[in-house]
């Protein structure tokens, strides 16, 4: 009777240790993801259908009458998606969507793309909030939409004309965000301006006026942020041979909230930037325990590395010093760049580097430091808005930051906390020396 006793005991005994390492196993297991730094985390592989919409108007011949960088993108951003994706589609868009057999064979679409080949439908002219509208209809969580346009409104700067499809274009992208939230998933957008050879009619309203030069088009990419992050990130989406030749700039959007930034993705760090005698870090690499300075000096220089491979923001977009914000108004921005060698350098895969200085020897306890959500200088710069009977120059599309300004709202108007921050940082100082 006694070893049956001690015999249940036993094996309660060990049912209890191997319950209790399992437990540490699964608790090691999350403490080394939580230190794991946000830049070197993966996102998922996702395999979304990618349906490609081609916009023919008429405004689009002077783009495929030559072998032009229009048609290298084009035939890049085709055959990758093909190649890596399973369900890539193909269809013509301006008053409705059109599938024909050009379409069906993705491998040599664009060796039959000319003029002739891209009549079909009413190519007279386009609405591109209808277009919009139909992608997005189309859109669904597990679809990535890519609208290749000139983009232009089609609406004379009479009265309040633009404004008015600035706001439709801001409801339609509303309406898709709205769906992405209802099947539990954020919504995202990627602008990009390319520049391509042009051989054809420039049209001004309904003036047709012959341009043979350099003009820009646009490609827009839709659909889930997760979905639209492996996009982005499997076709390459940069000017490189095997990306998108031509892309000149790019602007990318997200309805996902504010991005925390804490240890795991920021430091403070020790470099040939910093001119105080010594920092001394709390554990998490960020929050500052003493500074000692060098009051020879008349201000205090520091640097903060940020990994920001899991941020959905353009490189571009984050080393413009424009963008970001510092409270309080003692400290300032001074270089914003991704070529800093830190003592800590490992800790993110790809860093980029802000150099702050605090002006005067009047020390605050806190720095905050915001990334700021609001369109690119680059579009302002390559937008017109005035009809001018005469072609433009070659970077400038016509009411183009109208659309973008409409796609923002929408993406600002539906953050519930009204957020123009991609990112807010607050370091901490304990005390200063």
């Amino acid at each position: 009777m006694t070893r049956k006793v001690l015999a249940i005991l036993l094996v309660a005994i060990l049912a209890i240790v191997a319950v209790w390492i399992g437990r540490g196993r699964g608790h090691e297991s999350s403490e080394g993801q939580h230190f794991l730094p946000a830049d070197t985390a993966t996102v998922p592989a996702a395999k979304p259908v990618v349906r490609i919409y081609m916009e023919n108007s008429g405004s689009m011949n002077g783009y495929v009458t030559t072998n032009s960088q229009f048609k290298n993108a084009l035939g890049h951003l085709i055959t990758k998606a093909d190649g890596f994706y399973s369900g890539t589609t193909l269809d013509f868009i301006n008053q409705d969507i059109y599938h024909t057999p050009i379409c069906d064979d993705l491998d040599n679409f664009v060796l039959h793309l000319n003029p002739a080949s891209m009549q079909v439908g009413n190519t007279s002219s386009t609405d591109i909030n209808k277009i919009f509208k139909m992608i997005l209809d189309h859109t669904s969580r597990d679809t990535v939409s890519v609208l290749v346009s000139d983009c232009m409104y089609d609406v004379d700067n009479v009265g309040n004309l633009l404004s008015a499809a600035a706001s439709s274009t801001t409801g339609t992208f509303m309406k898709a965000i709205r769906r992405a939230r209802d099947s539990k998933s954020e919504f995202a957008a990627i602008i990009m301006q390319c520049m391509s050879e042009f051989s054809g009619n420039y049209y001004e309203g309904n003036q047709a006026m012959a341009c043979h030069g350099e003009r820009p088009y646009y490609v827009i990419v839709m659909g889930g942020l997760k979905q639209v992050m492996d996009f982005n990130r499997h076709m390459e989406l940069e000017d490189t041979s095997t990306g998108l030749p031509g892309m000149k700039h790019k602007y990318m959007l997200s309805s996902e909230p504010t991005w925390e930034l804490n240890h795991m993705n920021a430091r403070t760090f020790t470099s040939n930037f910093t001119n105080a005698l010594r920092i001394q870090a709390h554990h998490d690499g960020l929050n500052i325990r003493k500074v000692t300075l060098d009051h020879e000096k008349a201000n205090f220089t520091f640097a903060i590395g940020l990994g920001v491979a899991q941020l959905f923001a353009d490189l571009s977009y984050l080393l413009d010093i424009d963008n970001y914000e510092v409270e309080p108004a003692q400290y300032k921005i001074t270089d914003v760049n991704d070529k800093a060698k830190f003592t800590e350098c490992d800790f993110f895969r790809h860093p980029i580097c802000l150099q702050l200085v605090a002006q005067g020897q009047n020390y605050v306890p806190q720095v905050t430091i915001k990334l700021k959500n609001q369109i690119p200088a680059w579009v302002s710069e390559c937008s017109y808005n005035t009809r001018q009977a005469s072609l433009p120059p070659s970077h400038q599309s016509y009411a183009i930051y109208e659309m973008v300004e409409g796609i923002y709202g929408a993406f600002y108007n539906a953050k519930d906390n009204d957020s123009r921050e991609l990112f807010r940082l607050p370091v901490k100082f304990d005390n200063f020396e």
